[in-house]
């Protein structure tokens, strides 16, 4: 479970962070977000990415659990990136049920 939530986490952290990339903009938002938004949303973002390192914590010790860790965000990445190409918007939105879940998960295990 510790592993699902890693993941969950790392999909919701980068997908916060690419609804606000200068060229992601147009695709994700009707109107451009106001700097508030993109602050919280660039916060959030690597919060949530630093967050996916606790549970490979808990998991293992900080070594094997920093090295799933890595492997944790590429794969989480490549999960992100190519449905983003096709279906930027609904992309993004699954990373808001991602934190939702990885909270979810986390609170179960």
């Amino acid at each position: 479970m510790y592993l699902l939530s890693t993941f969950l986490c790392a999909y919701a952290g980068f997908a916060a962070l690419c609804a606000i990339t200068a060229r992601n903009v147009p695709l994700v938002w009707t109107t451009p977000p106001s700097r508030g938004v993109v602050r919280g949303l660039r916060v959030a973002g690597y919060f949530l990415l630093a967050l996916s390192w606790i549970p490979c914590y808990l998991q293992w010790d900080v070594p094997m659990g920093t090295a799933a860790w890595a492997m944790n965000l590429a794969a989480s990445g490549f999960a992100l990136v190519f449905p983003f190409a096709y279906a930027p918007k609904r992309s993004v939105q699954a990373g808001g049920v991602a934190a939702l879940l990885a909270g979810l998960v986390l609170l179960v295990s």
